[in-house]
């Protein structure tokens, strides 16, 4: 799936409990990834995926023919029906990798999270001392003791720095800076999928303005990772 920015609201008191025992927060955020259903439905997928009839279309389409139309009808019915037995595990999936979650407490910018950041701050990897630079990159690291994430640890932002956050998004002028982005400097400075039109990155600010303002109204500290 590759490299994925997500954030979720917690309130002060989680905050405090997840610093005293790092394990609180990483089993919190960690334990929706493998729930029961969720792993039955994964593995469905997977064998789909690799399914006889799948395996033909994918052949066809390496070598530039045509896909067979029977094969393809074929697919698309198992498809159909996988997800039709599985309504609540693909909704879970959607909400886990696509915007906002069912609850409305987690968010997911999906790959776009780095190329967001280089818009909101003009800087890639390096750590930004900011409230833009904290929107989606920021943050005090939660020790990953049991080496969980791939990418680094949970980080987190108190209360009142997600208020600072949420203030300074509602600031930026998203429409001008979407317009002027240039994929080509996001590619020289190493930005992650730095191919985005002005369209996407406005959907995803405005996801991420809506959620900090969601966050700050609620009094809510903020939780940050990539997976």
């Amino acid at each position: 799936m590759g490299m994925e920015g997500k954030l979720r609201q917690v309130s002060e008191f989680e905050l405090a409990s997840f610093r005293k025992d790092p394990a609180k927060a990483y089993e919190k955020v960690v334990s929706r990834y493998r729930s029961p259903e969720m792993t039955r439905f994964m593995e469905k997928m997977k064998e789909l995926q690799f399914s006889p009839v799948s395996k033909r279309l994918q052949a066809r389409a390496q070598a530039g023919q045509p896909l067979d139309p029977e094969d393809l009808k074929a697919y698309r019915a198992e498809a159909d029906a996988l997800l039709a037995e599985n309504r609540e595990a693909w909704a879970e999936v959607q909400s886990l990798h696509l915007g906002l979650s069912k609850d409305g407490l987690e968010l997911s910018l999906h790959k776009s999270w780095h190329c967001l950041h280089f818009l909101l701050t003009g800087k890639s990897w390096e750590p930004v001392d900011s409230p833009l630079g904290k929107a989606i990159m920021g943050g005090k690291e939660i020790p990953d003791r049991q080496g969980v994430m791939g990418y680094g640890p949970i980080r987190y932002l108190t209360p009142e720095e997600v208020r600072q956050v949420a203030e300074a998004l509602a600031e930026f002028p998203i429409a001008a800076r979407a317009s002027a982005f240039d994929p080509v400097a996001a590619e020289e400075a190493k930005v992650y999928v730095p191919e985005h039109y002005a369209e996407e990155l406005t959907h995803h600010f405005d996801q991420l303005k809506g959620f900090y303002r969601d966050a700050a109204n609620k009094e809510n500290a903020m939780l940050l990772w990539v997976i």
